[in-house]
């Protein structure tokens, strides 16, 4: 701990008493005043390093440090300046620049006809009287939204030429005696994998926009199913990776049911278009040895960034 030092400066007294005693009291009086100087010197160079690891303590977060997100202050993360240095244009839409807007349609799904009751100006009746014609108004909106329950039923005959038994055949993705249909499904597949809500949030939804609740765990099966489903562009997926000249890989941890697992990522890196970059991402264990790259990759030439 660094303690306020008590500097002494000699006054016009010290030094008139020291020059008349001589240069031996002179020489003294400067010796002391140096070596005040020198403690000095050497107590701030002490607070400068203290200030300078205080800083970099105080610097340091989640982006560029080992210390997790919850950490972070509320502060507002100092971002780098760009470079790129501003443009001729002008801010917005260019010339010649597409816009898009809302148009009406020619054909609307329904029609709301106010009728004029009474005349705006003397108050006369109006019931009656033919329309001379109308201003139209459109408007676009989501009709509410609710769950449409399908009851499948297969007829059971009884054969009157044998006397057996015959019975109606269900569609192909009706298995159970009750259960959810596709669109409940792809639903939940797209919030919770291309706009990654979380599971319980993405259950919540079905229960806000269409008053009907799911289960956490139907909403994980969608998935699951989903991915069966799409296993073969995968797969293709995969192989792109192990052709490319250069691959980019990378990995991250997240937790899982409160266990570190490795979240890897593996791109063929810059692209132009989006339709040009592959990736595929996947978690594995912390001590897992699954590798991100097949061994396929070993036997080819190229970058692995």
């Amino acid at each position: 701990m660094l303690h306020p030092m008590n500097f002494r400066t000699p006054t016009d007294q010290d030094i008139h008493t020291a020059f008349e005693q001589g240069e031996s009291a002179v020489r003294s009086l400067v010796h002391e005043l140096g070596k005040q100087i020198e403690e000095l010197a050497h107590q701030l160079a002490k607070q400068g390093e203290a200030l300078q690891a205080l800083q970099a303590r105080l610097a340091k977060n989640s982006r560029n440090s080992s210390k997790p997100p919850a950490s972070d202050s509320y502060s507002k993360v100092k971002r780098t300046e760009s470079l790129r240095k501003s443009g001729d244009k002008p801010n917005g839409g260019q010339p010649g620049h597409e816009g898009h807007t809302l148009n009406a349609s020619d054909h609307p799904d329904q029609i709301e006809l106010h009728k004029a009751a009474t005349c705006e100006h003397c108050q006369a009746s109006l019931v009656g009287i033919e329309a001379s014609g109308y201003e139209e108004r459109q408007v676009f909106d989501i009709p509410a939204i609710r769950i449409a329950v399908t009851a499948h039923r297969a007829e059971v005959r009884i054969c009157p030429a044998c006397g057996g038994t015959s019975k109606g055949v269900f569609p192909s993705g009706v298995t159970q005696a009750v259960q959810y249909g596709a669109t409940i499904k792809t639903w939940a597949t797209y919030f919770t994998n291309q706009h990654h809500i979380a599971v319980e949030r993405a259950a919540q939804i079905f229960d806000d926009l269409v008053h009907h609740p799911v289960s956490d765990a139907t909403v994980l099966k969608a998935s699951e199913e989903f991915a069966v489903c799409i296993t073969p562009s995968t797969e293709a997926v995969k192989e792109q990776l192990r052709v490319c000249e250069v691959l980019h890989v990378d990995e991250s941890g997240l937790r899982v049911e409160g266990k570190l697992h490795w979240l890897h990522v593996a791109s063929t890196g810059i692209h132009v278009r989006r339709d040009e970059l592959v990736s595929v991402m996947y978690s594995t264990e912390l001590n897992s040895t699954t590798s991100l790259v097949p061994p396929q990759r070993t036997d080819r030439h190229g970058i692995l960034d």
